[in-house]
């Protein structure tokens, strides 16, 4: 049995980087198991870790939440137990990973935090990594610096435990020199690349639902459709002559107009519309007849204009990977950008 610890520089997917070579796994025949040991939580709170308890559903692994997530503490008490108790808290690392490997072929376990400046959750990755003997994938963000010392640091400390490093949101502009340039850097240094993902509009994503609770709005039709992704945000304010083809631009995506324009909302609805937020109040009838003809969801908000532009955009910064539309998506890049073979000959898996 095999542990594959998944560590991040900058919080950038590490969840998601955990889904989707889980499900690879999966799909080729692999007993996978999935473990996030640690849930750094703010002091006294009892949340629960929801990626843990998204990656149980999203692998099908059947396991007691409180198995897969056993170690709810503070950065506080994190630091405490890796700087006065050490020996004791690498063995129950060990013990919980443990717990769940049984009959597995490979573990997949998520380091806590990201160690860009964070010398607690940089501690935490070598401890882990070292307690249970893993081999570490380090995930990067593009718009890290990829030759910022802290880096390679970071690599030397983990040595031969380190499989290589993937290079994460990259914009499609930016692919090919990212591909020629810092995959020369980095194997020049002696670390493997294993993938170079670009952005994604879906793993952006945030779902009606989420829109409603950033924004306290009333989803007054379909509120079965809450769980659907949306992509993007446009704001329809333009002349009725040219709001089709200004709404066509972008596929997925939430428009938002005042309660009396009517002429936006029917425009929106005649094209890839997730969600439609109208300000105010209701829109009128012949509005709501369109929008169920269409099975598009609609949202009453009682703010202003621009306290739903930031609502939106603060949801969209929130917005975690627990769907199951965002799993596709970054299997989808997986498959196109990461090395599965180097992977395989490297954890033995072949």
């Amino acid at each position: 049995m095999t542990n594959l610890q998944i560590a991040a520089y900058d919080p950038c997917g590490k969840t998601a980087l955990c889904a989707g070579i889980g499900k690879k796994l999966v799909n080729s025949g692999k007993k996978v198991g999935y473990i996030k040991p640690v849930h750094v939580t703010v002091r006294g709170s009892k949340d629960e870790c929801l990626d843990a308890i998204f990656l149980n559903e999203a692998l099908e692994l059947g396991e007691k939440k409180e198995q897969l997530c056993p170690l709810h503490i503070s950065q506080e008490e994190l630091w405490r137990s890796l700087s006065e108790d050490a020996e004791n808290f690498s063995r129950k690392l060990k013990e919980a990973c443990e717990k769940v490997s049984q009959g597995k072929d490979i573990m997949i376990v998520e380091s806590p935090g990201a160690l860009k400046d964070d010398q607690v959750a940089a501690l935490a990755c070598y401890t882990l990594a070292e307690a249970i003997n893993a081999r570490v994938i380090l995930l990067i963000c593009y718009c890290s610096d990829y030759r910022e010392a802290e880096i390679l640091q970071i690599a030397q400390k983990l040595g031969g435990k380190l499989v290589g490093v993937v290079l994460n949101q990259v914009p499609v502009s930016k692919l090919i020199w990212v591909r020629d340039e810092c995959v020369e850097y980095f194997k020049s240094n002696g670390v493997n690349v294993l993938g170079v993902l670009p952005e994604s509009r879906p793993m952006l994503g945030v779902t009606v639902e989420e829109i409603s609770r950033a924004l306290d709005g009333d989803i007054i039709l379909f509120k079965d459709k809450a769980n659907d992704l949306v992509e993007n945000m446009m704001l329809g304010a333009m002349s009725p002559d040219s709001a089709r083809d200004y709404f066509s631009r972008l596929r997925n995506k939430a428009v938002v107009t005042g309660y009396q324009r009517a002429d936006m909302q029917l425009a929106a609805l005649e094209t890839s519309t997730r969600c439609l937020i109208v300000i105010g109040q209701k829109p009128s009838a012949s509005v709501l007849v369109k929008a169920e003809d269409k099975k598009v969801p609609v949202m009453v908000v009682r703010k202003d204009v621009g306290d739903v532009v930031r609502g939106i955009e603060q949801a969209l910064k929130a917005a975690g990977f627990h769907h199951l539309q965002k799993l596709q998506a970054m299997s989808a890049l997986l498959d196109i950008g990461f090395d599965y073979k180097a992977l395989d000959t490297a954890l033995g898996l072949k």
